[in-house]
């Protein structure tokens, strides 16, 4: 058990490191480079990948670090010499002192966990106790118009929220009673294909990863940007989807000015969808080569970082820390 939360500080603070570098360069990118052109399902993509890929090679991280403080000397042997350490390592990172206030760093990682995890599980049961209703006829109606798959369950609920797709395993359609009095016939069937979307592009398997994900690492600012825009760029993608002509637009250009009190949508975000709607829609040409560029870019330095003598051998001597007791 101790490893493993060794483990985890470890991976804590390589992916950390990671996710800064690689959300700096995708940020940079993002504001002076084509990707600024990346709308949608592409920078739906990037950004998705430009979060789950640091922490991924984190992982490798922390078990090469793992790894070479439980082979060394200094832990496999009790009574080794740290001053021949010090010398050996160019550090002195494992001495008494050090080792006695790195495991703070053990404490507060159990800390940081369990927060974590208590808000990931208070969240997914608050999803699951919206109140859930039969459709009404209308929306049986709208159900039938939208084409949805026949084993998608489609709720109606007291919820403040217009509508949304709820659930990972078994997921579902939920859409307030409120909007099904207020939206006319053609509108609700219009938002029922919106939520699908979702589905189709399996968005609800990526939305509560990438979700955990930020959250453990919140106080990097560019985990936090990178979460957002993924959300962002998935309801432009959405869009995309369910509005496959010029008359469909229409329709979700009507229902999104409907529904924007409800859906925390600013007026600046209201108006770029349905300019975006409105306009004739491309895809950039070189925006996705250069956002995988841009990651890629991100991990090699990160790679390089970590194998520079003074920065390895310091993991690798807070790993021992860790370690010792």
């Amino acid at each position: 058990m101790r490893l493993v939360l060794v483990g985890f500080v470890l991976w804590l603070i390589s992916s950390a490191l990671l996710v800064s570098i690689v959300g700096s360069i995708l940020w940079l990118s993002r504001k002076f480079s084509p990707l600024r052109d990346a709308e949608g399902s592409e920078w739906a993509r990037l950004t998705a990948f430009g979060l789950l890929a640091p922490p991924s090679f984190g992982i490798a991280f922390a078990i090469a670090g793992l790894t070479s403080a439980i082979l060394c000397p200094a832990t496999s042997v009790r009574n080794y010499h740290l001053c021949f350490h010090l010398a050996k390592h160019l550090c002195g990172h494992a001495s008494a002192t050090t080792i006695w206030k790195s495991h703070f760093l053990l404490l507060a990682a159990l800390v940081w966990l369990g927060v974590t995890g208590a808000t990931t599980v208070i969240l997914s049961k608050r999803a699951k106790l919206v109140k859930r209703f039969r459709p009404s006829p209308k929306l049986k109606q709208a159900i039938a118009l939208a084409q949805l798959p026949k084993n998608l369950p489609v709720w109606e609920s007291d919820d403040e929220a217009p509508a949304g797709l709820v659930g990972v395993l078994s997921p579902s359609i939920f859409v307030s009673r409120k909007t099904v009095r207020h939206l006319p016939l053609s509108a609700l069937t219009i938002i029922l294909r919106h939520e699908y979307a979702h589905l189709a592009r399996k968005d609800h398997w990526l939305r509560w990863l990438l979700f955990v994900i930020a959250l453990i690492f919140a106080p990097i600012p560019f985990a936090v940007w990178l979460q957002r825009e993924w959300r962002y760029a998935c309801e432009m993608a959405a869009d995309d989807f369910a509005a496959s002509d010029s008359q469909l637009a229409r329709l979700l250009t009507n229902a999104l000015r409907a529904v924007q009190g409800l859906t925390g949508l600013n007026n600046e975000q209201l108006q770029h969808r349905i300019e975006r709607l409105k306009a004739k829609r491309t895809k950039s040409k070189y925006a996705i080569w250069v956002g995988v560029g841009a990651i890629l870019s991100g991990l090699v330095l990160g790679v390089f970082v970590f194998s520079l003598p003074s920065i390895w051998l310091t993991f690798h001597c807070l790993a021992e820390a860790l370690i010792l007791r």
